[in-house]
């Protein structure tokens, strides 16, 4: 799909990505803000379909209370359209340069993309602390902007408590096997920080080539343990992937925080 030209009366100027989460565009703000950066990010939520507009804005004013240096700035939200249908957005002031997959994780070293994990769980935490779950964790949502922070990207709009799980959205190797049989909580996204941590240490996804299966295998698959990850991923690391991919959500880290910690500790070891 094309990069609009303008979202409400933001000018688009370019696409950071747009692989399968949400849409993020780096835009000029309008005049009517005042004084401020040169480009803003701007994220496309949606539509999704049987939510209620006052669902969204109750959804979007939870995730503008939700503040924390690992989430984006948030400047204001509203609808717009995009290539012919409506869409929801958020823009913020934190300019995305670029996502944690493909060519920018091949030029990062393994602390640096452990600390970028890092950050993308602390944002994750303060979502919690909102009653908020994200529900999308995967690579392309950790966000690598200016300073040299890493910022969770916002997920598909959903209700607050229950997140948005469809084909494809987010990527099915990285969706706890829990919300598959309809339990949620904020494991359910230290299941997602587990498997992304998994993939920067080693290249491998808890459940390989599950996105090219039909869709009933794809399901049952997840209901299985996944695929053992390589004996080469430092130990510390390798500790924390297996707890974090536990099937039992109660032996899984109780907090992203607490991910956070064991994340950067391990890349002070690198």
């Amino acid at each position: 799909m094309g990069v609009p030209n303008q979202i409400a009366d933001y000018d688009i100027v370019g696409m950071v990505a747009d692989d399968g989460v949400v849409p993020c565009l780096h835009a000029r703000p309008p005049a009517r803000l005042g004084a401020g950066a040169d480009l803003v990010t701007v994220w496309l939520l949606g539509p999704v379909a049987r939510t209620s507009w006052q669902d969204i804005r109750a959804r979007l004013e939870q995730l503008a209370r939700a503040r924390s240096p690992h989430l984006p700035d948030w400047l204001e939200s509203g609808t717009g359209e995009w290539s012919g249908r409506q869409v929801f957005w958020l823009s913020g002031n934190d300019r995305a340069q670029s996502v944690l997959a493909g060519q920018a994780l091949q030029t990062m070293s393994l602390a640096d993309r452990l600390r970028a994990v890092a950050g993308a769980a602390r944002g994750a935490h303060a979502l919690h602390e909102q009653g908020v779950l994200h529900g999308a964790i995967c690579p392309q949502a950790v966000l690598l902007v200016q300073e040299g922070r890493a910022v969770l990207a916002p997920s598909a709009v959903a209700d607050g408590k229950r997140p948005v799980l469809q084909i494809g959205y987010p990527p099915l190797g990285y969706v706890d096997p829990q919300l598959v049989r309809g339990q949620s909580g904020r494991w359910s996204d230290i299941w997602s920080l587990g498997a992304v941590t998994r993939y920067v240490a080693s290249g491998t996804v808890p459940y390989p080539g599950i996105e090219e299966l039909p869709v009933v295998q794809a399901l049952t698959n997840l209901m299985q343990a996944p695929v053992p990850a390589p004996a080469d991923i430092p130990g510390p690391v390798s500790e924390l992937v297996d707890q974090c991919l536990a099937g039992d959500p109660s032996a899984r880290p109780q907090t992203a925080s607490e991910v956070a910690d064991r994340l950067e500790q391990a890349a002070q070891a690198c």
